[in-house]
């Protein structure tokens, strides 16, 4: 066990033995591997949701990071956290499908994802079968955004996937670089601004993947339905009022939308090819 798995399990037996109105309310929340949120940030920006909540199903409501994507997934198959709100959708759909989450919300601005595989303006590949056998920019292996590239490219391109080297970034924000400079024929990103960017620099997106929802509100199946509606609509209702939007200004969101889980099946069983 590593340090951020020890600090992970500290955590939620403190959380566990708290002594308020019943037992502590863990709220595991992952923001992505890729992006440069530190732990102290996470638990500031969201200690009014867990305030609210905490009010709302009257017993306290206790924030822990997890940015490290095995230590969530097996945190959800523990059963360990009472609400999670996870960014990487294949740990999400697997918690929903596999170890009983209840789906709470989706959010505004993050239900169409993408991968964006990024060319310079001078290369010749216009589509996936164009990028065989050549050297691609990725983010972590675990991201998101890499099993959205293994999977689009398994689909496309039988074979291709597995012919390609993949060359991985710790931040996504690298990728442009590297194939601006040549390290790579070709650059994967998630992230719409920095595609955008890329473009009206000069550059070419070649190729972007099918859309899936990331950072999905969920809630354990041991929490009842009468609180899983309460706080539904708590996090649906945030932008309606202003001291909501001061909420929801303060996690960088626009807002929480409901959604039929049984509609990400499909989802799921595609993202499943991307998996290693």
């Amino acid at each position: 066990m590593n340090i951020r798995q020890c600090v992970l399990a500290l955590a939620c037996a403190a959380a566990l033995s708290t002594p308020l109105s019943g037992f502590a309310m863990v709220f595991a929340v992952n923001e992505g591997a890729t992006y440069r949120v530190t732990d102290t940030e996470i638990q500031s920006k969201y200690k009014q949701v867990a305030d609210d909540l905490g009010k709302l199903l009257g017993q306290k409501v206790t924030v822990v990071p997890v940015s490290d994507y095995k230590a969530i997934a097996e945190g959800l198959a523990a059963g360990r956290f009472d609400l999670a709100y996870i960014h990487p959708t294949h740990v999400a759909l697997h918690g929903l499908a596999v170890d009983g989450y209840q789906l709470v919300a989706l959010t505004k601005g993050f239900t169409e994802y993408r991968a964006h595989f990024l060319v310079r303006a001078d290369s010749p590949a216009k589509n996936l079968a164009d990028l065989k056998g050549k050297k691609l920019g990725t983010p972590s292996p675990d991201s998101i955004t890499s099993v959205l590239t293994r999977s689009s490219v398994r689909e496309a391109v039988p074979g291709a996937a597995d012919a390609m080297a993949y060359v991985p970034s710790r931040y996504q924000d690298a990728i442009p670089f590297m194939v601006e400079h040549g390290l790579v024929d070709a650059g994967v990103t998630g992230s719409e601004s920095v595609a955008k960017a890329w473009t009206q620099s000069g550059g070419r997106v070649a190729f972007t993947s099918k859309a899936v929802p990331v950072k999905l509100m969920m809630a354990s199946k041991n929490v009842p339905a009468d609180s899983v509606a309460a706080m539904q609509n708590y996090f649906v209702s945030l932008e309606h009022s202003e001291k909501g939007r001061r909420t929801l200004e303060q996690i960088d969101k626009k807002g929480f939308v409901p959604f039929d889980a049984n509609a990400l099946t499909a989802v799921n069983r595609w993202i499943a090819t991307g998996l290693k």
